[in-house]
């Protein structure tokens, strides 16, 4: 039998306070709490929809049963009015058309596992028997279902699927595909029609519909009959569902009104989770029940609104406190890495200070040839760009720019405007883009582009801005959040040509970090909403953002930088200046106690 010993190499250890960095598995014994205690990942306690990509064409009535994953998906047909031959494909950003169905129709069902091989079959109206199989690229016409319908469930896969129960006339009938052709096998207990399914041809399952009226009843099918098993809590059709027989979702779907309800099956039992934000019915879903898509559908309109739920079990990301600044100070510029990164400037007083950070501590080097506040920066702790702020009495907002080769500052071309506050991206000496600013007076909605040489305008921003969060490249950044007041929450993504506006802020504020590779992901934090200070953080998924665990200090004005996975915030103010620093982790730990007394 394994032994402690003999899995970690060590006996398990004694403490009077929990050690500061224990491994996961980790067993320790707390001498002052007298208890056992370990360490294991940090994850969600339930599951949650947040806004993902809108369809290209708003629609209803689309293919029931899955077709893909949260990050590749494909729907197909529907109303639009009319009945639709439309396919769409997902990336897990965007949906982009792709080539029709050879037959236009609505309500029928889908099987597949990818969204590059995908069955597809029956529907409405009038009652269709066509099968179409997708190869990622086009649709060939298979043999015909036995019975034409639509209003059934879609369960399984492009080789092996089942199409259960259906409309006209409601029926119990089940065919099931083998790849080849379609035959019947055994009729579910109650014929119903709108309803949804998940599972395979050997064990699959399906729930709700309309009998009429409209059911609770949930069925299991073994590869050969239905038994009849635990109901859903809630009466309705046009449900959408994902996930397998011993792990399923079901969300949607309409009774009196259109439902957002959404209810986990684990197996045994459905329980209740958290609405979907759109209610809806006669959507498409896909996935699991850990990770799906509730994608279009009918609220009394036609929607083209897509959301993504991330069941329980996700890891949580956390701030943990890091090495302080050797100055306080906030308004100041910060580039790099979590273990790498380089802060200058700030207030109060203005200053031309630099430090560099290598993961734990901070170090004072060579300083900035002009002191300022309300600057950005952007690079790497080795090649960076520092542009814009105020100066020191008598003051005024600068156009100077400085790049930083990791020893030295170095004076540069004067950008286009002076101005404080921007929003900069880039990645080294020879690449930066500037954007919006505080000028006096105003704000600007200007973009400059620095290439090693000169500065040059790109097109503005939709509205001018200053003083929000920023990241990203010269050719993919976003600008999020920021002033005039009052505060706001709009969010513009850069393309590399245009700024466009995206989903904005839960939060709207200014004076907030931000970290994030390119403009599909990003991680914001802090700032005034106005007041008090926030620590609030939010994560973009490329559609949308969401909140995530607060700083654990709360404050405005920091350096920042680092990914949406490893990011960093350095200084800024609580109301006075602070040198705090803390790092972000997407995942984290907790500690758990068995108590011996």
């Amino acid at each position: 039998m394994a032994t402690y010993l003999g899995t970690h190499g060590s006996r398990i250890q004694n403490y009077t306070t929990d050690p500061d960095n224990p491994n996961v598995g980790e067993v320790w014994y707390n001498e002052t709490s007298n208890s056992l205690k370990f360490e294991i990942p940090a994850t969600t306690a339930a599951g949650s929809w947040r806004t993902a990509g809108n369809l290209n064409t708003a629609r209803f009535s689309m293919n029931t049963g899955g077709a893909g994953t949260t990050e590749a998906a494909l729907i197909f047909g529907g109303i639009t009015p009319p009945l639709s031959a439309l396919v769409e494909e997902y990336n897990g950003i965007s949906w982009s058309e792709k080539t029709d169905l050879n037959t236009a129709r609505y309500a029928l069902g889908g099987a597949g596992l990818t969204n590059t091989a995908v069955l597809a079959f029956g529907g409405d109206s009038p009652p269709k028997n066509e099968t179409e199989l997708w190869n990622g690229s086009s649709w060939t016409v298979k043999n015909t279902l036995n019975d034409p319908r639509g209003y059934g469930a879609g369960i399984g896969e492009y080789t092996a699927a089942l199409f259960a129960t259906g409309d006209y006339p409601v029926t119990a009938n089940v065919e099931q595909w083998n790849g080849t052709n379609w035959a019947e096998t055994g009729d579910v207990n109650t014929a119903r029609y709108e309803v949804s399914g998940f599972g395979s041809v050997s064990d699959g399952i399906i729930a709700g519909g309309n009998a009429p009226p409209r059911t609770t009843a949930v069925e299991q099918f073994n590869g050969t009959n239905w038994t009849t098993i635990t109901s859903i809590n809630s009466a309705r059709s046009g449900t959408a569902s994902s996930g397998i027989a011993t792990a399923g979702l079901l969300y949607g779907g309409v009774n009196a009104s259109a439902e957002a309800k959404t209810e986990l099956w684990n197996g045994t039992a459905w329980v209740e989770q958290s609405d979907l934000s759109t209610a809806r019915s006669d959507l498409a879903g896909t996935g699991t029940s850990t990770a799906s898509l509730a994608t279009g559908g009918n609220t009394g309109s036609v929607v083209a609104v897509t959301e993504q739920w991330t069941g329980a079990g996700v890891p949580i990301g956390a701030w943990s406190t890091s090495g302080s600044l050797n100055t306080a100070r906030n308004n100041l510029g910060g580039a790099g890495t979590q273990t790498a990164a380089v802060a200058m400037g700030g207030e109060s007083p203005v200053t031309n200070k630099t430090e560099t950070y290598n993961g734990t501590s901070w170090s004072e080097v060579n300083l900035m040839n002009t002191a300022r506040f309300g600057l950005q920066a952007a690079g790497t702790q080795t090649s960076a760009v520092a542009a814009s702020g105020e100066l020191a009495s008598p003051g005024g907002f600068t156009a100077k720019a400085e790049t930083w080769n990791g020893t030295n500052w170095s004076n540069i071309s004067d950008m286009n405007e002076p101005k404080r506050f921007v929003g900069m991206a880039g990645g080294s000496v020879t690449s930066a883009l500037v954007f919006g600013g505080q000028l006096s007076p105003g704000a600007s909605a200007k973009t400059e582009l620095w290439n090693g040489t000169n500065w040059a305008y790109q097109n503005d921003l939709n509205a001018a801005k200053f003083i929000g969060g920023s990241s990203g490249t010269v050719t993919s950044a976003l600008f999020y959040g920021g002033a005039p007041g009052p505060v706001t929450a709009s969010n513009e993504l850069w393309n590399g040509t245009n700024w466009t506006e995206v989903n904005d802020l839960n939060t709207a504020r200014e004076g907030n970090g931000g970290a994030g590779a390119d403009n599909t992901t990003a991680l914001t934090f802090g700032g005034n909403q106005p007041p008090p200070v926030s620590g609030r953080t939010e994560e973009w998924n490329g559609v949308s953002w969401v909140e995530v665990a607060d700083l654990s200090t709360a404050r405005t004005k920091v350096a920042s930088g680092g990914t949406v996975d490893l990011a960093w915030a350095a200084g800024g103010s609580t109301g006075s200046d602070t040198a705090v620093t803390e790092e972000w982790s997407s995942s984290s730990r907790t500690v758990k106690s068995v108590d011996t007394d």
